[in-house]
């Protein structure tokens, strides 16, 4: 029975040393692991000793509890802990993260820029600037300091010194002197912009200076150390101008500028003449005048015209339609021709008297523009006009109009119609108004003619301003009234004299010394602090009704208004 006891408890403590020998060989026995990573060559470590650089393949491990740490030099730190048993085959894949560093820029002198991987820092040494851990490409540089360049790399976490010596870069100052003044100044093969007086480093460049029409230069400089003046004058260049022209003996006049002054030459044959912008305007009787805008380089060049003849017919009316409605002010067509302009006799601003040509027809209003065409006008843009304009009847002849306004009037109606519509030059004006005459008026010599044909100061007039010298006939207007109230003038035009002054292109200038012959004005443009008005108005007096009386004006009132020119 004891024997049986003992045999009892030998099994009994084999099972118990069986199970501890298993636990114990689960809990003390081996596994393995293996490590790789992107990027590989960390470092591993588990339980805070070194074991080797990724990637691993296999790793014998004592089963239990582990702590695995893999490290990279500029990545963040993969840590974790693990259990293994007896047998395990653990695989672990690291994909290492960028983390942040902080840089801490430092210079000798302080205040340079700073460019990380070809970007610009904001602001200037010392400061502080936080970016991706890893190697990074650092350029410091300074007004006259040379730029240095350095490789450095951030560890995640990581606060990073860089301080750079910048050393002297000698520099000149570089002005370049030249004739003429609005030359343009360049270096070659460079992209440093030239200005006067500019810092620039010592050495030898390549410089251009040019200007449009003068024989660029070429060359090269060395700037030392100091203040560097350097004096360049361009030569003006020269070309041939050739111009074609059909038909033949049609008028060409040649326009350039040429030292801030404006040349017109009549063109005779090949012409020589400094190379830049040019203007040809060609012109025949009967034709439509044609000019042509070039810039001529130092090989020359050839302009070929055509002109178009005109097939118009004298004393046709058009009347174009607006967008808006309605229709322009009626135009009649004017001739072509030629008259003697001014006055011999006459004042100081009637001469010289000479011949001028209108080479080509143009259409002029029947009548003066009236209340009803600019209030359409005035409606449609949202254009301010004066108050008593409103208070008109709408076919009475405009007046309390300024230069600026009607000139905004005449733009509105090329926009409105695709007709180039304008006010007349003083010239167009004239010959329009003379119809072919030579005398003060286009019916002759006799004022006292002009109560059929003009409303001008007269017995009304004077029943309500009795201190004026008036005309001794009586048409019981005393104002501006309707067009078409007297009788045309043998182009089919009313009213050229008296009723309302009339605004012309031309500039108010004091005589006709050095006007042109042509027809256009002596000047154009609102820029002008006065401009002609012409025929006498309502209050005028014979003398000053005249064909050839000349007025200037600058502003609006009650005996100015507008007669237009459409051209054809």
């Amino acid at each position: 029975m004891l024997r049986n006891l003992d045999r009892r408890i030998q099994i009994g403590i084999g099972v118990v040393v069986v199970i501890a020998l298993y636990f114990g060989y689960q809990m003390f026995g081996t596994a393995t692991i293996a490590i790789t990573s992107e990027p590989q060559g960390a470092v591993v470590r588990i339980d805070g000793r070194q074991r080797g650089l990724t990637p691993i393949s296999r790793l014998e491990l004592d089963s239990g509890n582990h702590r695995i740490e893999v490290l990279h030099t500029h990545y963040l730190s993969h840590v974790e802990g693990i259990r293994l048993s007896r047998g395990d085959h653990l695989r672990r894949h690291i994909k290492f993260g960028l983390g942040e560093g902080t840089f801490e820029f430092l210079s000798n002198p302080r205040g340079a820029w700073v460019e990380v991987d070809g970007e610009r820092v904001q602001g200037r040494t010392p400061v502080k600037v936080t970016t991706s851990s890893g190697p990074h490409v650092i350029r410091m540089g300074r007004e006259e300091r040379y730029i240095v360049e350095q490789a450095h790399t951030i560890k995640a976490g990581q606060n990073l010194e860089v301080n750079f010596n910048l050393n002297i870069d000698p520099h000149g100052t570089l002005t370049v002197a030249v004739a003429p003044r609005n030359a343009k100044v360049e270096f070659i093969g460079e992209k440093t912009k030239y200005e006067p007086k500019m810092r620039i480093r010592i050495g030898e460049y390549a410089l251009r200076v040019s200007r449009s029409g003068y024989v660029p230069q070429e060359f090269r400089y060395k700037v030392r150390y100091g203040d560097n003046l350097h004096s360049v004058r361009l030569e003006r260049q020269y070309a041939d101008l050739r111009v074609n022209v059909k038909p033949q003996g049609s008028e060409i006049l040649v326009m350039y500028e040429d030292d801030g002054r404006t040349y017109r030459k009549d063109y005779t044959g090949t012409l020589r003449i400094p190379t830049g912008r040019v203007e040809v305007r060609v012109r025949a009787s009967g034709h439509r005048t044609e000019h042509k805008r070039i810039r001529m380089g130092g090989q020359g060049a050839t302009v070929r015209f055509n002109l178009t003849k005109m097939q118009v017919r004298t004393g046709d009316v058009i009347k174009d339609p607006l967008e808006v409605g309605g229709h322009a002010p009626e135009m009649v067509i004017v001739p072509n021709g030629s008259f003697i302009m001014g006055d011999a006799a006459g004042t100081f601003s009637e001469k010289p008297a000479r011949k001028v040509t209108i080479t080509q027809p143009f259409a002029m209003s029947k009548f003066e523009v009236s209340v009803g065409d600019y209030v359409k006008f005035s409606h449609a843009t949202g254009r301010d006009m004066d108050d008593r304009i409103a208070t008109e009847s709408p076919d009475v002849a405009l007046n309390y109009v300024s230069f600026k306004d009607a000139d905004a009037y005449t733009t509105w109606l090329t926009e409105q119609t695709g007709q180039k519509y304008r006010m007349p030059s003083e010239a167009e004006w004239e010959y329009a108004a003379r119809a072919g005459s030579s005398s003060d008026y286009f019916f002759g010599d006799d004022p006292m003619e002009l109560c059929k044909y003009a409303n001008i100061a007269d017995l009304s007039a004077r029943k309500s301003y009795r201190d004026w010298e008036v005309l001794h006939c009586d048409d019981g207007l005393i104002r501006p009234g309707p067009g078409g109230t007297y009788a045309p003038n043998p182009f089919g035009l009313y009213d050229l004299y008296g009723n309302v002054s009339e605004w012309v292109l031309d500039c108010g200038l004091a005589s006709y010394q050095g006007a042109p012959t042509d027809g256009s004005p002596t000047e154009q443009g609102s820029g002008c602090p006065s401009h002609g008005i012409r025929g006498g108005s309502w209050d005028s007096t014979p003398a000053e009704a005249k064909s050839a009386y000349r007025n200037t004006a600058s502003n609006e009132n009650d005996d100015r208004g507008v007669r237009l020119v459409r051209e054809l």
